[in-house]
C-alpha cells in the first residue's frame, strides 16, 4: 500500500498574544542517503480565542519502516486532543494542578487507536469472501509496533501571562527520549531526562507508542526573557546536556525568534556523525521591547551570508557556507 511520504523539511511560525513561536522538521542526511522518509513529526495548534497554544513532537522508531505515519498521527491527535480540552474546560487562573487534569488517559488511547488502524493492512489480509460485518481482528502493540511506532513530548504554553509575569506551561513525555530545555540565565536547563547523560555506552534504545503509559506532566511558569526548546533527539544528541559547541551556537541565534528560514537553517547544521532527522519547536514570551510592531525578525548576523534567497536544500547542505558548530567535532 503506497501513501504519499512527508515533505524532506517543514517551516512554520506565528505570534499570538505573548507569544512566539517558530518549529520545523528536517529530514536528516542518513534518511536522505537511504532513501527513506523523514520519520520526525510535530503539531503547534491555538485555541479559537489564541489564549492558548499546544503542541507535540514525535520521532518516529526507525526500525519500523512506517514510522513516519505513526509520529504524524500521534502528532495531530495528541495536541487537536489538548486544544479541545483547553477550548471546553480552560484552567481558570491560578489553578492548581491544572496540567494534570489534561485528558491524558483518552488521549493515549486515541493515539494508540489511530496507529493501530494505520498499521492494520500491513497486518491482515483483506478478502471479499463472507460478510463484511466482522469485526477486525485485535492487534497487540507489540505487532502495530513492529510495523510503525513513535515517540511523544506534548506541551502546552498560554499565550498571556499570569498576574507573576510568566507564562503558565506544560510539559508531558508520553513516550521516548524527545527532550526540553529552558534558556535562562545565558545558559540551557534540562526540564525533561537527559538521554544518555552520564553513560558510558551511547545508546538508541527508547520505548514508543502504542503503548499502555501513564502520564506524569509537568507545569512551570514561562517567564519573559526565557526560551522553551522541545526537540526530538535527532537535535538533542549532539545538543547533549546544553554545555557543548551546539548547544552554544543555537543560545545564541535563539535569544529572539530568527527568520523562519532562517530558524530551519540553523536546526540544520552540519555535524560529522549525527544524521538524524530534527524536529525542534521553540517558543519565546515577548520582553517589553519585543512588543515593538516596528521590530522585525530576520536572520542572525553571523547567518547573514546564507540569505534570504538559499532554499533549504542549498544553505543546510553547503559546510562552506551555512553557519554551525564545527562540522569536524
Amino acid at each position: 500500500m503506497f501513501r504519499t511520504p512527508p515533505p524532506d523539511i517543514v517551516i512554520d511560525g506565528a505570534e499570538a498574544g505573548h507569544l512566539t513561536f517558530r518549529a520545523t522538521s528536517v529530514r536528516g542526511a542518513g534518511h536522505q542517503e537511504r532513501g527513506e522518509p523523514r520519520q520526525d513529526a510535530y503539531a503547534v495548534r491555538f485555541t479559537r480565542d489564541q489564549r492558548w497554544l499546544a503542541g507535540c513532537v514525535a520521532d518516529g522508531v526507525s526500525a519500523a519502516k512506517r514510522s513516519h505515519e505513526a509520529a504524524a498521527v500521534i502528532c495531530e491527535i495528541v495536541a487537536q486532543s489538548l486544544i479541545d480540552h483547553l477550548v471546553a474546560d480552560p484552567p481558570p487562573p491560578g489553578a492548581a494542578g491544572w496540567a494534570a487534569e489534561l485528558p491524558w488517559s483518552p488521549t493515549v488511547t486515541a493515539a494508540n487507536d489511530a496507529v493501530a488502524d494505520l498499521a492494520r493492512p500491513f497486518l491482515t489480509k483483506t478478502t471479499t469472501a463472507g460478510p463484511e460485518t466482522t469485526a477486525p481482528p485485535a492487534l497487540t502493540f507489540e505487532q502495530v509496533r513492529a510495523v510503525m511506532s513513535a515517540t511523544a513530548l506534548a506541551f502546552a504554553v498560554e499565550t498571556e501571562p499570569a498576574p507573576n509575569g510568566g507564562h503558565r506551561a506544560m510539559l508531558a513525555n508520553l513516550s521516548g527520549d524527545s527532550a526540553a530545555f529552558l534558556l535562562t540565565g545565558g545558559a540551557w536547563l534540562p526540564l525533561t531526562a537527559v538521554k544518555n547523560d552520564g553513560a558510558a555506552i551511547f545508546s538508541s534504545g527508547v520505548r514508543s507508542l502504542p503503548a499502555d503509559v501513564r502520564v506524569a506532566p509537568n507545569a512551570f511558569y514561562l517567564f519573559p526573557g526565557q526560551v522553551l526548546l522541545v526537540m526530538t533527539d535527532g537535535l538533542g544528541d549532539p545538543f547533549g546536556s546544553g554545555a557543548g559547541s551546539v548547544a552554544d551556537f543555537l543560545r545564541t541565534r535563539w535569544a529572539a525568534p530568527p527568520d523562519p528560514l532562517a530558524f530551519a537553517q540553523q536546526v540544520a547544521f552540519l555535524r560529522k556523525s549525527f544524521t538524524d532527522d530534527r524536529t525542534a519547536v521553540v517558543l519565546w514570551p515577548a520582553t517589553p521591547a519585543a512588543r515593538d510592531p516596528a521590530r522585525k525578525p530576520g536572520p542572525h548576523p553571523d547567518d547573514q551570508d546564507t540569505g534570504r534567497n538559499a532554499g533549504p536544500h542549498t544553505g543546510a547542505r553547503d559546510a562552506a557556507r551555512h553557519p554551525g558548530p564545527d562540522a569536524d567535532e
